[in-house]
């Protein structure tokens, strides 16, 4: 490296490793100079810049970049960037990013394959059952309605009973029975909710979510 770019690669990490937003600025003031720096250094500075973009909220940003270095780092076969598997961490933070922007399907399509990669990691397993829950399918919709409903029912019947029982008491009866019947309905949807998408993370990726699940059913985890 020349004089000039060895201060700009030295400038840059001299930021700091969670000096985001000034280096993200940094960056994006000296394209030329980073252009023209050896290729590690510069596929450092751009894996770090990448970090950096993700770290600080500029997710269209990233996602408008990452492609081009996920498809540099499969040719190059570079395999690590400060002790994370690379070409992992970026597909993560770029399904991350879809799902901040609210892309669900999309961040769901990203983390089949990194479970399918890494069966045992809890951040794409989680991230993953978060997504089954905010993609509202009819049948999704229906049971959250169904307990929402039901919660509120037994909400006013019991709100009601505080206020009007030293009154009305013996008419309480048949509400009392159904306060307990809505419970139920309200609990069991939330039940059969967690069941269905928990079959549907099955089908898509071979396990499930929860470790309980797992064990019991005698899932193999790679």
């Amino acid at each position: 490296m020349s004089h000039y770019t060895t201060q700009i690669y030295n400038g840059y990490f001299r930021l700091g490793p969670t000096a985001y937003r000034e280096k993200v600025r940094f960056f994006e003031e000296n394209p030329d100079a980073i252009s023209r720096l050896d290729f590690e250094d510069r596929i450092e500075m751009e894996f770090d810049y990448l970090y950096c973009l993700f770290e600080v909220g500029k997710y269209e940003r990233f996602l408008s970049k990452v492609d081009a270095t996920i498809e540099c780092v499969i040719i190059e076969n570079i395999m690590e960037f400060n002790h994370d598997n690379i070409y992992n961490e970026l597909l993560f933070r770029k399904s991350a990013c879809y799902f901040q922007l609210k892309e669900y399907h999309k961040c769901e399509n990203l983390l089949k394959q990194l479970i399918r990669m890494d069966r045992t990691n809890k951040l794409y397993i989680g991230l993953y059952t978060i997504c089954k829950y905010k993609i509202e399918s009819t049948l999704v919709t229906i049971m959250k309605a169904i307990a929402v409903v039901s919660f509120i029912v037994v909400l006013g019947i019991t709100i009601a009973r505080i206020f009007l029982a030293p009154f009305v008491e013996q008419y309480f009866g048949p509400f009392i029975i159904l306060r307990l019947m809505m419970l139920g309905i309200g609990i069991l949807s939330l039940v059969c909710l967690e069941l269905y998408i928990q079959y549907e993370i099955y089908k898509e990726t071979g396990m499930f979510s929860h470790t309980i699940l797992n064990k019991i059913f005698g899932t193999p985890i790679d």
